[in-house]
């Protein structure tokens, strides 16, 4: 717990000073992730950039996830389904519902658990705590995924992931009729001032940029004729955290069911998440072999789809 009077400065800056001397333990992408998770407070308010001036006699209240020790990631019976395993590379089918990796404070079930009980060798790949793992689908996000089983992969992954040499293809289903049969989506994505949770387009801390390309398969409507709906295929060209969601949201057309951006939540099938499937996905190993792995669209999508009489369900 970090509690202070500082002079002026930015925010990431003087924590660094201040942590260097009282908590050394604490990194400086410890301190980022945490500012930007919305875990630091200047007068009582939660700021999420890092470079926010902090006055003198301004109070700063910080509880640093960096000091709270993370308790041992310990393999777990969860069933994999894996669409592919050579070459140091492993191809996942994630269920919805599953977490892909711990955070702090998190005691449930993850992917990453799951890891080490089905792959023993995994534990020395990548990041503590994320064994094997170079990218994520949020927890109710369903469908393929990459996992790296050797050093080597991992890092051949990491760097082509950093140059957008990797190809995803997404099902989703937003809300209300889509004019476009195809568009691009090219718009910064950051940190939301006022929600520690959320992403946003619209005046974000420290945007990135961020493009999202879509194509309409499907305009559907409910049994009372009163709800439309588009099923659409997705293409990310960045990979930011939500990018979908705030994306298709920020355009007036949310996911059905994702309740944090605008998505109605549960109605048609008793959906419990948003919909959105990660279809397909793409990668050019290092000896060249092209590597493309699929997932059939989930059972709780598909009964959607069914109730909206969708034409084209057998092709998902």
């Amino acid at each position: 717990m970090l509690e202070n009077d500082f002079v002026v400065e930015d925010l990431k800056t003087r924590l660094d000073k201040f942590l260097a001397e009282q908590l050394p333990e604490i990194s400086r992408s410890q301190i980022q992730r945490d500012i930007e998770s919305g875990l630091v407070e200047v007068n009582g308010e939660t700021v999420a950039e890092s470079k926010f001036a902090v006055r003198q006699n301004d109070k700063v209240r910080y509880e640093a996830t960096g000091n709270r020790k993370q308790e041992e990631l310990k393999p777990a019976n969860i069933p994999l389904k894996v669409l592919y395993n050579n070459h140091g590379l492993i191809i996942i089918d994630k269920p919805a519902g599953l977490t892909v990796h711990p955070g702090a404070g998190f005691k449930g079930e993850t992917l990453a658990s799951a890891l080490l009980y089905h792959f023993k060798d995994i534990y020395v790949v990548g990041e503590e705590h994320r064994p094997g793992i170079v990218h994520r689908l949020d927890k109710d996000t369903s469908g393929v995924m990459l996992v790296a089983r050797t050093g080597e992969m991992y890092e051949f992954l990491k760097n082509a992931f950093a140059e957008r040499k990797i190809k995803k293809e997404y099902v989703a289903l937003v809300q209300g009729r889509m004019e476009k049969p195809h568009g691009l989506i090219d718009t910064p994505i950051g940190k939301s001032r006022t929600d520690f949770r959320k992403q946003t387009t619209k005046n974000p801390v420290e945007p990135k940029p961020a493009a999202t390309e879509y194509r309409v398969l499907e305009n559907l409507r409910d049994a009372g004729g009163v709800d439309n709906y588009t099923l659409i295929l997705v293409k990310l060209h960045t990979g930011r955290t939500h990018q979908i969601r705030v994306h298709l949201a920020s355009i007036g057309h949310p996911l059905m069911g994702d309740g944090l951006y605008g998505g109605k939540k549960a109605q048609l099938g008793g959906l419990r998440r948003q919909f959105l499937h990660a279809k397909k996905i793409e990668v050019r190993l290092p000896n060249g072999t092209w590597i493309e792995a699929e997932s059939e669209l989930a059972d709780d999508l598909k009964k959607v789809l069914r109730l909206l009489g969708s034409k084209i369900i057998h092709q998902l």
